[in-house]
């Protein structure tokens, strides 16, 4: 009888909501699954590329440029300074990048050992502009011919290809193609994306202009002579520079126009390569008498020779 009351008052409690405290079994709690981590590489940051109107080279700077420094008198240092060892990554660029074909990583071609000599750095020999390039020519001579800087520029690198396949050091022509125009991130991408278990270091061969109205007008004939750029702040380039200089004057009887560089806009192609980078100016063919020496062979072999010279320093005693 005392169950059968129990359960009675018990059921009345429930149905007024006083019921007795039961046992109640725990449950864990139940948290929603973490999304998986994308399997992906974030995508690396779009190669340099030049901004619009960047000079390419001293022909395209004004006489009044005052970033330009001109190095004279200075001596080549000593020691490797501590501003950078290469050049040092050039800012990210904040327009769309332009859709490119990116170009698998070159390799240098196979060139036979000279036991004589045993190679120190990879010489990147860049030929400048293409025959696309628009300008860059001299007025038309008297005899109708006319200088092409695309044509002087690959001829000295190929004399300079030739006498470094014989001694035996190491280059890599950047450009073998001709009808290109600037083809200037092409031309940065290879040097920097090039495979080698040697130190690079790129070479630039041009010849230079003066101002002028147009190319089928001459430029003063005071502007003239040789100079060799390097990217501010280098002191591998600059040491570079300095070596390269002092042999084009002495091979060449050229005016000594020195070692020079920029502060601010400075060219791509030093700014943009990953390793010490210089850029000669080997005289001007918008120069009514200096276009009548670049045009002759032994002055072209001069010139040649005088890389060669320079090359060959900078291969036994380092930078």
């Amino acid at each position: 009888m005392k169950e059968f009351l129990q359960a009675l008052v018990d059921a009345i409690a429930v149905i007024f909501g006083d019921g007795p405290a039961r046992p109640r079994r725990e449950r864990p709690l139940e948290l929603p699954e973490a999304p998986a981590e994308p399997e992906t590489a974030p995508s690396p940051p779009p190669p340099p590329a030049p901004t619009e109107g960047e000079p390419q080279d001293a022909s395209e700077l004004g006489d009044d440029d005052l970033v330009i420094i001109d190095h004279e008198g200075e001596p080549p240092p000593e020691e490797d300074g501590a501003e950078f060892e290469d050049n040092p990554a050039p800012p990210p660029d904040d327009r769309d990048p332009e859709p490119e074909v990116e170009e698998p990583a070159p390799q240098p071609p196979e060139q036979p050992t000279n036991p004589t000599h045993k190679p120190r750095f990879m010489w990147c020999l860049d030929s400048g502009h293409g025959q696309l390039t628009p300008g860059k020519r001299s007025p038309i001579l008297a005899n109708g011919e006319r200088l092409f800087e695309y044509e002087f520029n690959r001829d000295i690198v190929e004399r300079i290809r030739e006498q470094l396949e014989a001694i035996g050091i190491r280059y890599f022509v950047v450009v073998p193609e001709v009808e290109v125009g600037n083809f200037l991130k092409q031309r940065v991408q290879r040097a920097n994306n090039l495979l080698s278990t040697l130190p690079k270091i790129f070479l630039s061969i041009h010849a230079n202009a003066g101002p002028a109205r147009s190319v089928n007008h001459w430029t003063a004939d005071s502007a003239r002579g040789i100079e060799t750029w390097h990217f501010y702040g280098s002191s591998k380039g600059k040491a570079a520079a300095n070596i390269f200089q002092r042999k084009l004057i002495a091979r060449t009887g050229f005016r000594n126009r020195h070692v020079r560089s920029r502060i601010e806009g400075q060219f791509f192609i030093l700014r943009a390569t990953r390793m010490p980078a210089i850029l000669t100016e080997n005289g001007f063919y918008n120069n009514r008498f200096e276009v009548l020496q670049l045009i002759r062979d032994d002055v072209r072999q001069d010139i040649a020779d005088a890389h060669v010279e320079a090359i060959l320093e900078i291969e036994r005693n380092g930078l």
